[in-house]
């Protein structure tokens, strides 16, 4: 191994050790759900919304600033009482009083927040979505980072990310595919072609997960900045870590919103958050019927 090869494993360890940390506290998060779930949500939203007004060099210090960094929050406690339109309305509409740049990550951060919440406690597959989707990104991130470094060969877009190459690429996208393969295929054991369905579903969510990387990647080269903080040792600000999530959440809540699904006329509230009850009309539904 050359002293670039080297050089290039260097950030590994620290990487690793980040990863131990972080997965096992957002996975109990999700597992335990309720306002665990909601809290890690709120903070992490917080944190991005911070590092976006950094990308963007706007202070947080000032009332515009501060109460941005607070606005995605607002939106979530009125999901939390049931007013999933009204939600939007702030996310999308009222965040224009902030102008483009605000209003932008009004929408990527508050719109995947929203989608997450969404997911975890108003479709009828709950934790196991959140968890797919959030395995699946994991995989394609770390697949096509570890192959990317063993194969190397030709860039996939120098121009946005010079150091992501074409295996890196497809071998992110096998990960996805095998993670979300297992999962779906261990959760519904003998239903036909459900490793198959779910590979498919799953190498989907991995072509939408490296997307969001790459719009991210070509926010940063625009703005002249390497990373979005510095929170996280080896990875950069959350933002980095999560901009593959970001895009992921927001198309699998919509597919979930707009085609047939287990769940019609959900009614849920703030209220009954504390009891864990969830109201819900069943019927058949595909092709979300693999997250039984």
């Amino acid at each position: 191994m050359n002293s670039n090869q080297q050089a290039s494993w260097q950030d590994l360890p620290v990487r690793i050790v980040s990863a131990v940390i972080i997965v096992p506290v957002a996975l109990i998060c999700i597992v335990w759900g309720e306002w665990y779930y909601i809290g890690m949500i709120s903070i992490i939203s917080i944190v991005m919304v911070y590092e976006w007004e950094n990308l963007f060099k706007i202070s947080y210090k000032n009332f515009k600033g501060c109460l941005f960094l607070f606005w995605p929050v607002i939106a979530y406690c009125a999901a939390l009482e049931g007013m999933w339109t009204q939600s939007l309305y702030i996310i999308l509409g009222f965040a224009f009083i902030f102008g483009p740049q605000l209003w932008l990550g009004s929408v990527i951060i508050g719109g995947a927040g929203l989608s997450l919440l969404w997911l975890r406690f108003m479709t009828g597959f709950q934790t196991w979505m959140v968890i797919w989707i959030v395995s699946v990104v994991i995989a394609s991130d770390s697949c096509a980072y570890l192959v990317g470094k063993l194969v190397g060969g030709p860039k996939l877009i120098p121009s946005v990310s010079p150091g992501k190459t074409w295996s890196g690429a497809i071998g992110g996208l096998i990960g996805a595919g095998c993670v979300g393969a297992c999962i779906i295929g261990y959760l519904n054991q003998g239903i036909e072609h459900s490793y198959l369905i779910g590979c498919v579903l799953s190498v989907l969510i991995g072509i939408m997960a490296q997307i969001g990387d790459l719009l991210e990647s070509k926010l940063k080269r625009i703005l002249g900045v390497k990373d979005s903080g510095k929170i996280i040792p080896g990875h950069g600000g959350v933002l980095d870590r999560c901009d593959a999530l970001l895009t992921v959440s927001i198309l699998v809540a919509l597919l979930t919103f707009f085609l047939p699904s287990e769940i019609e006329g959900v009614k849920w509230n703030g209220g009954s958050l504390a009891n864990n009850q969830l109201i819900f009309n069943i019927k058949p539904n595909i092709p979300l019927y693999l997250f039984k």
